[in-house]
């Protein structure tokens, strides 16, 4: 399952924007580079809700999504791992750095290393089928290895079922992110992992 590093151009344009001096006239470049580097670590900032607003949210905004797919309410027990926010901040700070460097003495930059190459679930935990509203947690998830298998596993789920992210806040950017991905027993990945994000707003959540 590839999952794909979502947004790295808007990181790239914001750095690039603060380091050519917008709102930042009266600053030498050091400090603009300290200026890049915060603003950059706050929106690198995410972290898991806690256990209670992770549920909430879940209930009242991401399930409400799986009623208008064919999946309907099914999802893995096993929690897909999130996104390594501190390692990408810091493969991206080190290419700000570098390049910061690489204008001053004439250094070629590099650029910043891919993300990891697949999606995997955290066998060390699992979501808790009580909390979640109507909703059937895929316990037995089988991996049949032929293609003589397809109608056996559709038999036993259906058009298929989501594994899904513990979901992620900034508090900073008041801005969640979640990432699915749709087991179907397709041999072919595209299209089913997708990066859902939503803004935090008085009333509640709202999709982007």
């Amino acid at each position: 399952m590839r999952i794909i590093w979502f947004r790295s151009f808007w990181w790239v344009l914001t750095w690039v924007v603060i380091l050519t001096g917008c709102g930042n006239s009266g600053k030498s470049r050091e400090d603009k580079l300290k200026d890049t580097i915060e603003k950059l670590r706050k929106k690198a900032d995410f972290k898991p809700l806690n256990e209670q607003d992770a549920y909430a949210f879940i209930n009242n905004y991401y399930l409400p999504r799986l009623d208008t797919l064919l999946t309907k309410r099914k999802i893995a027990i096993h929690p897909l791992i999130g996104t390594n926010f501190k390692e990408r901040f810091e493969q991206v700070k080190a290419v700000i750095e570098a390049e910061f460097v690489g204008d001053t003495i004439g250094k070629q930059s590099p650029v910043v290393p891919a993300p990891p190459p697949l999606l995997k679930n955290d066998s060390a935990h699992q979501w808790d089928s009580k909390r979640l509203i109507k909703t059937q947690v895929i316990t037995d998830t089988i991996k049949f290895h032929t293609i003589d298998h397809i109608t056996e596993w559709h038999k036993k789920f259906g058009y298929g079922y989501m594994c899904i992210s513990y979901p992620q806040y900034n508090a900073n950017t008041k801005m969640l992110v979640l990432t699915e991905w749709l087991e179907n027993f397709e041999w072919c990945g595209t299209g089913r992992e997708k990066k859902l994000f939503y803004k935090k707003t008085p009333s509640g959540w709202e999709a982007q």
